[in-house]
């Protein structure tokens, strides 16, 4: 009898993994919790958050470095004032009408060279927006950094909450953010 009974228990055990995996929402099966969620919105705006179309950001090449150098000493390894290096960025997009608005962030730290000294360092932050060669935004801020005294590199996290441009050319644009020494009145 016990052989018997043996027989039947993966078929029992098959039978109410089934029945716990059924739902009257066939999307709760393919995403537990689905359906209880909501698309988040952005406390400051009201505004929906998207984010199946938000561009990936990209660093271009070059331009997630950059060197200081002093007054004449460009190339001069003994002239660096100040290094610094991109090594992390996100992105978070929302619709308000017709456009799209992305609040960029990227991260990463300012070491001192041999040249440098303690105190406020302003970094070149370039973000743009292309969809193909044309330019639907482009903004170069000088992020301020404080190096302090006696520390070897100090974190920056640079953030421009204000990327917009028309939500339909979403799937067909470069988002990009790196350092650029200018000059800053140029697209």
């Amino acid at each position: 009898m016990s052989d018997r009974l043996l027989r039947f228990v993966p078929v029992l055990m098959g039978a109410a993994l089934i029945a716990g995996c059924t739902s009257a929402d066939p999307r709760a099966v393919l995403s537990p919790g689905a359906g209880a969620q909501q698309a988040a919105i952005d406390p400051v705006t009201n505004s929906e958050v998207i984010q199946g179309t938000c561009p990936q950001i990209t660093l271009r090449e070059g331009t997630a470095y950059y060197s200081q150098f002093a007054k004449g000493g460009d190339g001069d390894p003994t002239k660096i004032m100040h290094q610094a290096s991109i090594s992390d960025t996100t992105r978070q997009c929302r619709i308000s009408g017709d456009q799209m608005i992305i609040t960029v962030a990227a991260s990463g730290r300012v070491v001192a060279g041999p040249a440098g000294k303690a105190g406020q360092v302003e970094l070149p932050v370039r973000v743009a927006v292309l969809e193909g060669e044309k330019v639907l935004y482009s903004e170069l801020q000088k992020h301020p950094v404080t190096l302090l005294e006696g520390m070897p590199a100090e974190r920056f996290i640079y953030t421009n909450t204000s990327v917009t441009f028309p939500a339909a050319s979403a799937r067909a644009v470069k988002l990009y953010v790196g350092f650029d020494p200018g000059p800053y009145n140029t697209p």
